[in-house]
């Protein structure tokens, strides 16, 4: 985007005139323009003075642009100028797809796009996607398979970062109680970085290799890993190796629908290798408990574990 834009194009976009294109150019514009903030105050100072119907706008089209964009956000007033500060300040309309705890889902998006939604996971999708942008606002986790277009970059919003599709298949995880969000690529690259830094370059994350975005958008060096370990949950298998039993819990609380707590901290941080495909939770239970030297106590879909107590 430029410094520069052309006058009649905001004048259009006041006047409630312009193109979808168009429209997003003007408001990309204005959400990256310095001085934009200024501009909608003097917006909002020259309506709430005006009672009488707005006067015919003239341009000479000189000066400079900051004066020129100015001019016309302070000259447009009534209904025009109220629809545009309302525009800019609403949200775009959302279609949120929605999963529960022990359910996923497939989603295939207008462009060809095919999403595998995890458990207790959302995913909004703008009702004008592909119309001049394609992005997605994901909390929890997602499988992506990108439909390429160079014209159209895909992106995902997830926590404080932003996941931008280079042509691959990637997963995105971005549950709200867990501090990072975790990107890992199965084929091709994505580059990812931090909300709202435009300016940065991110960091580039390719095939086999998995980066974190701590809490503030800001991503790791990527290291190699093996995406189909992390993947296996859109096959319907968790896979879990040399995992603390802080995070094994959540998941497995997630996937079967239950409640799973720890009684004692000293369990937190035991470590388990563990495969899960669809085995009765009262066996995934026994399993855990026997692999990180544990009992349990369970009341209905409430789980709790214990140490074991050392025989005497």
């Amino acid at each position: 985007m430029t410094e520069e834009l052309d006058w009649r194009l905001l004048d259009r976009f006041l006047a409630g005139e312009c193109s979808a294109p168009e429209r997003a150019t003007v408001l990309e514009w204005l959400d990256g323009h310095p001085f934009a903030a200024e501009y909608l105050e003097a917006v909002s100072h020259t309506l709430a003075k005006r009672d009488a119907k707005p006067s015919p706008r003239r341009w000479s089209g000189r000066g400079s642009n900051g004066l020129r964009i100015a001019a016309v956000l302070v000259l447009a007033a009534g209904a025009a100028a109220l629809w545009c500060l309302e525009s800019l300040r609403r949200e775009p309309a959302l279609r949120e797809f929605a999963t529960a705890r022990g359910r996923r889902a497939a989603i295939e998006l207008a462009d060809g796009t095919r999403i595998v939604l995890s458990v207790d996971s959302k995913l909004r999708v703008p009702v004008d996607y592909g119309v001049t942008a394609r992005a997605v606002y994901l909390e929890g986790e997602a499988y992506f398979a990108i439909a390429h277009d160079a014209a159209r970059p895909f992106a995902v919003h997830a926590g404080q970062g932003v996941i931008w599709d280079l042509g691959t298949r990637f997963g995105v995880r971005a549950y709200a109680d867990e501090q990072d969000v975790e990107v890992v690529v199965a084929d091709g690259k994505v580059r990812v970085r931090a909300a709202g830094s435009r300016d940065s370059a991110g960091q580039v994350v390719n095939e086999g290799e998995l980066s974190r975005l701590d809490h503030t958008g800001v991503p790791s060096l990527p290291r190699r890993v093996d995406p189909r370990r992390y993947l296996a949950w859109t096959a319907g298998r968790l896979v879990f190796q040399d995992a603390p039993l802080r995070d094994v819990l959540p998941q497995l609380a997630r996937w079967y629908d239950v409640d799973l707590t720890l009684g004692s901290p000293s369990l937190a941080d035991r470590r388990l290798t563990l495969s899960v495909r669809g085995e009765p939770v009262a066996q995934v239970l026994d399993a855990i408990a026997l692999l990180a030297h544990a009992r349990f106590e369970r009341a209905g879909r409430s789980v709790t574990f214990y140490p074991t107590t050392p025989k005497r």
